[in-house]
C-alpha cells in the first residue's frame, strides 16, 4: 500500500501572484506559511469590475480539524463597502474548475470592509442555505502571525453554524441529499411524454424535490411551470379560469406576448374554454417550437374533490372538467406538455369515480410515493453535514438514527440539530451512545409537534388507516388484525407513506417515534378491554379531569373574581351540611391540586352555575358540557359493582374526549 500524499504549506511554482494587488500579495505570502497556494484567476462581476481569487489547499492538521479534503476558494474584495453580489464570484470560480476540485460548503472571503463579519452573519440569517463563508479583513490577515488565529475564525463559522436546522424546503443543491435518483426518474418520465405524480406526508421533502427538478431542467434549458394550488389565487378560480391562467403562464415562460385581441378572440367561458385552451396552446407552442413543458401542480389536494380548499373544487365538477381539458389536448398533441401532480393525498389519481363522474386522471399515471432514506443515505447526509460542524458519528449511532426515525430526513436533521446544540465540548467531537440517548429523551418531548403535522394527513383523509395504526400502536392486535387482514387496502397507504413495514411475519412500525407518539396521544383507543381494564381507564382519566378542573376553576376565579370572592362563590355551591365544615378552608385549600375537599360533582356545579366565566374555555355548549360532566361523575369508583356495558363505555369515552380536549386546548400556564 502506498503512503498517503501529505500536504505541506507553500505555493505552486506557476501561481499567478501578479494578478493581485500589493496588499493582497502580502496576505498571500503569509497564507503560504500555513496553506498550499495552487492557482488563481480574476472573475468578472460586470462592466469594469473584477475580483481575484485563489485556491488554498489546507495542510493535513487543518484539513483533519475541519474535514476539508478539497481546495478552498479564497476571494479577495478590495471594495471598502462589501456588496452581497460579490459572492456570485464563487459560483463563477467553481464553474471554471469543472472537476470536483473545490469545496462546495466552505469558502474564504478577504474584504477591505471592516464590517464584513456582521454583514456575513446577517446574510446567513436571511438565507440559511448559504455555504459556510469564513470572513477576514485585509488588516486582520496582514497583522496575523499564527495559524491559531485562522483556526479560531474557522471554528467560529464552522462549529457555531447549524447545518441541520433547515425548516423550509431546500432551494439549492448544497444541502440536498438522497433524492437524485427520484428527481431523474420524474424528469425521464417527462422527457418520454409521460405524466407523473409524487405523494408523501408533510415534511417528507416534496417541495425540495420540486425545486431540484426545476434546477436540473434549467441546466438543459427545459421549461417548468409551477402552480401552487394552496394559494387562493389558484383554488378560488373556476376550472375555466384556471385554464386561462395556465395559458398565460405558458406564454410568459415562452416569452410569447398575448395581445388583448388574442384574449378577446379566444373565449374562456364554460362552453368555449376547452377549445380556446387547445387553440392557444398550439399557437404559442408553434411560435417558438419549444421543447415539451412540464406543468407541476403542487398541493394538488387543494383543488381535488373531498379535500379542496374551495367548495366548487371540493363538491362540484371543476376538477373533472379541468383535467378533461388538459387530457384532451395532451392526447392530441403530446409534444406540448406533460403534467406532474404533487401532494399529500393521492385519491385524485387513485379513485375511479369523483363526485359521481369518471375520474379523468384514473390510471393515467402511477402513484409515486417519496421513499424513506436508506441507511446508506442517512449516513451520507449526517456524516457530510456533521463533518463541517466538527461532529463525527460512528456506525452504531448512524444505525440508531435510521432505526429511530425510520429514514425520515426531516426528523433526522432536527434531531441532529439538537445534538449539535447540546455539545459544548471542543470540536471535533465524536457523538457516542450516552450523548445520543441523553438528547433523545429531550427530543421525544419536542418531536410531537412535528409528528402531529406529519400524520395529520391520515387523521383528515384516511381515518380507517389512522385508526388501525392506532390499534397497532396501543398493542390492540386483535382489532388491528381484524381490519388489516380483512381489508388489506387499509394498510397499503401506511406502507407507501413509510410509516409501517411488512414481512411474512406481520406488520411493524418503520418509525418508532410515530409509535411512541400514538401510544401517548391515543392510549385510550384500545378495543375489547376486560372489565378491570375499563374501570382502570375510567378511574385514571376521571382523576386527571378532576385535577384539571380544579386548576381551571382556580385560574379563572383568580383572574375574574380574586381569591376572596372566588372562595365565596365556591362555598355557595356546596350543599349546606358540608358547607359549614368547609368554612374554615381558604381559597387555596379548597382548590388544592392534591388535598382539595371538593368532590367531582362540586366542581361540575361550580362550573355550570358560573358558566359565563368559563365560556372562553368551553364555548357556548353549556348543555353538552353539563351532560358530559354528569356522565363522567356517574361512573365513579363506587359504581364499579354495577358494571358498565360496551355501549356505555364507548359513550363515556366520547364524553371524556370532549372535556379533555377543552381543558387541553385552553389550559392556562
Amino acid at each position: 500500500m502506498s503512503e498517503q500524499i501529505r500536504t505541506s504549506p507553500g505555493v505552486h511554482p506557476n501561481f499567478p501572484l501578479s494578478i493581485f494587488t500589493v496588499r493582497e500579495r502580502n496576505i498571500l505570502r503569509k497564507l503560504k506559511s500555513w496553506w498550499y497556494l495552487t492557482s488563481g484567476r480574476k472573475i468578472s462581476l460586470g462592466r469594469n469590475s473584477e475580483v481575484p481569487f485563489c485556491l488554498l489547499k489546507p495542510i493535513d492538521s487543518f484539513a483533519e480539524m475541519f474535514n476539508l479534503d478539497r481546495e478552498v476558494i479564497c476571494l479577495f474584495s478590495s471594495f471598502r463597502t462589501f456588496e452581497p453580489r460579490t459572492l456570485e464570484a464563487y459560483e463563477k470560480a467553481r464553474d471554471y474548475y469543472r472537476t470536483p476540485r473545490t469545496e462546495t460548503v466552505c469558502r474564504v472571503l478577504v474584504s477591505e470592509d471592516s464590517q464584513v463579519e456582521s454583514l456575513i452573519r446577517k446574510l446567513i440569517k436571511n438565507d440559511p442555505e448559504q455555504p459556510v463563508v469564513v470572513p477576514f479583513t485585509y488588516d486582520e490577515l496582514l497583522k496575523c502571525d499564527s495559524l491559531q488565529f485562522i483556526k479560531d475564525r474557522f471554528s467560529q463559522y464552522f462549529f457555531a453554524r447549524d447545518l441541520f436546522a433547515f425548516l423550509s424546503p431546500l432551494r439549492n443543491d448544497l444541502y440536498f441529499f438522497g433524492r437524485s435518483e427520484l428527481v431523474q426518474d420524474q424528469i425521464s418520465r417527462h422527457k418520454s411524454g409521460e405524466h407523473s405524480s409524487l405523494f408523501g406526508l408533510r415534511k417528507s421533502g416534496k417541495t425540495s424535490i420540486i425545486y431540484a427538478i426545476e434546477r436540473a431542467m434549467s441546466v438543459t434549458k427545459e421549461k417548468v411551470i409551477l402552480f401552487d394550488c394552496e394559494s387562493p389565487s389558484i383554488h378560488q378560480l373556476n376550472w375555466n379560469e384556471l385554464l386561462k391562467l395556465v395559458i398565460t403562464k405558458y406564454a410568459d415562460e415562452l416569452t410569447v406576448k398575448l395581445s388583448n385581441r388574442d384574449l378577446e378572440n379566444y373565449k374562456f367561458d364554460a362552453k368555449e374554454a376547452a377549445n380556446s385552451f387547445e387553440q392557444l396552446m398550439l399557437k404559442i407552442h408553434g411560435s417558438r417550437n419549444s421543447p415539451r413543458t412540464l406543468f407541476i401542480f403542487d398541493e394538488i389536494e387543494r383543488i381535488s374533490p373531498s379535500s379542496a380548499s374551495s367548495v366548487h373544487w371540493r363538491d362540484g365538477l371543476d376538477f373533472v372538467y379541468f383535467w378533461q381539458a388538459l387530457r384532451s389536448v395532451f392526447q392530441k398533441h403530446p409534444n406540448i406538455f406533460t403534467y406532474m401532480l404533487v401532494g399529500t393525498n393521492p385519491s385524485c389519481v387513485e379513485k375511479s369515480m369523483l363526485n359521481g363522474h369518471e375520474n379523468p386522471l384514473f390510471q393515467s399515471m402511477p402513484s409515486t410515493y417519496i421513499p424513506a432514506f436508506t441507511a446508506k443515505q442517512v449516513k451520507e447526509m449526517v456524516e457530510r453535514l456533521g463533518r463541517y460542524m466538527g461532529l463525527q458519528f460512528d456506525d452504531t449511532i448512524l444505525y440508531k438514527l435510521h432505526e429511530d426515525f425510520g429514514g425520515h430526513p426531516f426528523l433526522i436533521r432536527q434531531f441532529c440539530s439538537q445534538l449539535h446544540k447540546s455539545i459544548d465540548s471542543k470540536r471535533p467531537y465524536t457523538v457516542g451512545k450516552p450523548r445520543y440517548e441523553s438528547v433523545k429523551k429531550k427530543f421525544d418531548l419536542l418531536i410531537n409537534q412535528y409528528l402531529e403535522m406529519i400524520i395529520n394527513v391520515l387523521k383528515e383523509w384516511y381515518r380507517d388507516e389512522y385508526d388501525i395504526l392506532t390499534y397497532l400502536a396501543v398493542e390492540d392486535y386483535d382489532s388491528f388484525d381484524e381490519f388489516a387482514y380483512e381489508h388489506p387496502q387499509y394498510t397499503q397507504h401506511l406502507i407507501e407513506y413509510q410509516i409501517l413495514q411488512k414481512d411474512d411475519s406481520g406488520f411493524s412500525f418503520r418509525m418508532e417515534s410515530v409509535k411512541r407518539y400514538l401510544r401517548q396521544t391515543e392510549k385510550y383507543q384500545k378495543l375489547n378491554l376486560t372489565m378491570e381494564e375499563k374501570w382502570s381507564e375510567i378511574s385514571e382519566r376521571r382523576n386527571r379531569v378532576e385535577r384539571k378542573l380544579r386548576k381551571c376553576i382556580r385560574q379563572v376565579f383568580i383572574i375574574t373574581l380574586g381569591k376572596e370572592k372566588g372562595r365565596e362563590k365556591i362555598l355557595s355551591k356546596i350543599p349546606t351540611e358540608r358547607r359549614e365544615r368547609l368554612q374554615k378552608e381558604d381559597f387555596d385549600m379548597l382548590l388544592s391540586s392534591n388535598n382539595s375537599p371538593l368532590y367531582f360533582l362540586d366542581l361540575k356545579n361550580i362550573l355550570i352555575k358560573n358558566w359565563v366565566s368559563f365560556t372562553n374555555i368551553f364555548g357556548q355548549q353549556k348543555d353538552k358540557v353539563d351532560l358530559a360532566l354528569t356522565e363522567i361523575n356517574r361512573f365513579r369508583a363506587d359504581a364499579h359493582a354495577t358494571g358498565i356495558t360496551n355501549e356505555e363505555f364507548d359513550e363515556l369515552r366520547h364524553y371524556l374526549d370532549r372535556i379533555e380536549k377543552h381543558l387541553k386546548d385552553n389550559e392556562l400556564d
